[in-house]
């Protein structure tokens, strides 16, 4: 059964009739009082001999913890310490009532069987619940899928696509300067047609890759060309002959006219 956390206040009131150490003089006792992994040290009596009087209190936050351990010291200055005795008491009582006063008897040396005098502690216990650690909840494995049924489908997270980085305002307190207009090439269709420039000295060659030029365009009054312009010439075959006249052909001088610079008739 696990047992209550609280705080834990132990005051040291006073030891009597223990061991004294110091062949001269009186040696002067002190306390280091260890609960679980917490240890305090009490003040040093000076001059207390076997009946030193402290009167000091000390405070634990204590779990599961159910005795405290108190063991007496001689302090010697220049040497070691010399080991007075110990003894140990239950906190059931305390933890059951409240509060308690125990007359623990001390241990003297590494005899724990043999004792001489006894220390007075008041003990006073009060639950605190926030002292107790949070339970962990237990691990529970996932069961494999049964054979035959596929697993269940693990939802897809949302994609996140990274936005376009804004464009920072215009500092210093100018509006934001306006975007340039984007340029685009002129269409096709759009370009004006050349002009070709008949040249008289431009002699088609069938190894030319382009047709040969139409005829020049007609003067003011002439008459009008007699054939078509030909059309567009294959690559590597050779110039169409022009198409014939639609003009009649002069006509031959009949009878009746001159001959010479003298008129005849037939």
């Amino acid at each position: 059964m696990a047992l209550d956390a609280g705080t834990l206040s132990v005051t040291l009131q006073y030891a009597q009739g223990i061991k004294d150490m110091d062949w001269i003089g009186r040696q002067d006792p002190y306390a280091r009082i260890r609960v679980g992994n917490q240890e305090k040290r009490s003040k040093v009596c000076r001059d207390g001999g076997r009946n030193p009087v402290w009167d000091e209190r000390f405070e634990f936050n204590i779990i599961n913890e159910n005795t405290l351990d108190i063991t007496l010291m001689d302090e010697d200055i220049g040497m070691s310490d010399d080991l007075i005795g110990t003894c140990t008491i239950s906190l059931a009582r305390a933890r059951e009532r409240g509060n308690d006063v125990v007359q623990a008897p001390v241990s003297s040396g590494k005899k724990t069987y043999k004792h001489k005098g006894f220390v007075q502690v008041s003990l006073s216990f009060v639950p605190n619940s926030k002292l107790r650690p949070q339970a962990q909840p237990a691990y529970q494995p996932v069961p494999p899928p049964a054979y035959g049924y596929p697993a269940p489908a693990v939802p897809a997270q949302p994609c996140s696509y990274p936005q376009p980085p804004q464009p920072a305002p215009y500092g210093y307190g100018y509006p934001q300067a306006p975007a340039p207009a984007p340029s685009y090439g002129p269409s096709p269709g759009y370009y004006p047609a050349p002009s070709f420039q008949y040249s008289p000295s431009f002699q088609y060659s069938p190894s030319f890759q382009h047709p040969p030029p139409g005829p020049p365009a007609p003067q003011p009054g002439a008459p009008a060309p007699g054939w078509p312009a030909p059309g567009p010439a294959a690559y590597g075959t050779p110039a169409p002959a022009p198409a014939p006249s639609y003009y009649p052909p002069p006509p031959a001088p009949g009878y009746g006219g001159y001959y010479g610079a003298v008129p005849y008739r037939s």
